[in-house]
């Protein structure tokens, strides 16, 4: 099995948040859902240290199953790759982190950056309920319109954006680590979205590959900021 961990790093390694640091996750969690940036929620969160509690079950793999996951290339010449390609192209590792939670992580961070509830079980009564328990962030609820006709104005670009900085955001409130990667090195094992959605058996099949990746080796080049 990749990694070292005991299957909890991301739930609980700092013990659990107080109610108000909890309140502030939950309600950048459903903002992100509504498919609003995180980009200013980010900064609301009191306890940096604390990670998302994920509302995943985690999937159970066999060692046999882990090792038919392929390990994608990550070596590459850095010199050959400009500093701005990473804000695109890169990838997350944190260490002591076995498979099975690097996939609840990624697979979570995911939906909630493509905007699905799907993964993590959320109806829309529940979602909105939530928001209305947890109302600091509620207020921006009515964004979701705004977000929408973002899409129609600016198009799959901006979208494909948006999703990077949810996913960097998430990862990083995960404790995950970030590292840039040469664009064809980064494609073989990731996707990118606009106003489309991937083939659901090709995102299991990259998510799983992104998760020996989080939960493998640690990296050997610099880690970037989040």
């Amino acid at each position: 099995m990749t990694g070292g961990g005991a299957g909890t790093a991301s739930r609980g390694k700092a013990g659990h948040a107080p109610a108000k640091t909890q309140g502030v996750v939950m309600g950048i969690r459903h903002l992100a859902l509504l498919g609003l940036p995180l980009a200013c929620a980010a900064q609301a969160q009191a306890e940096p240290n604390y990670y998302i509690d994920s509302t995943l079950p985690v999937r159970s793999f066999t060692s046999a199953e882990i090792e038919t996951v392929a390990m994608p290339e990550l070596a590459y010449d850095t010199t050959t790759v400009a500093e701005d390609d990473y804000e695109k192209y890169f990838y997350f590792h944190r260490s002591e982190t076995d498979f099975e939670t690097a996939f609840a992580d990624v697979t979570e961070c995911d939906a909630i950056s493509s905007g699905s509830s799907i993964y993590m079980g959320v109806d829309a009564g529940q979602m909105g309920a939530n928001m209305a328990q947890y109302g600091l962030l509620a207020g921006a609820v009515g964004g979701a319109v705004a977000s929408l006709m973002a899409d129609a104005i600016f198009g799959s670009a901006e979208r494909r954006k948006q999703r990077r900085l949810n996913v960097r955001n998430c990862m990083h409130f995960k404790g995950y680590d970030r590292y840039g990667l040469a664009k064809d090195l980064w494609q073989e094992f990731h996707f990118e979205e606009g106003l489309s959605k991937t083939d659901t058996e090709e995102r299991e099949e990259k998510l799983m590959m992104q998760a020996r990746v989080a939960s493998g080796p640690a990296p050997t080049t610099e880690r970037l900021n989040p």
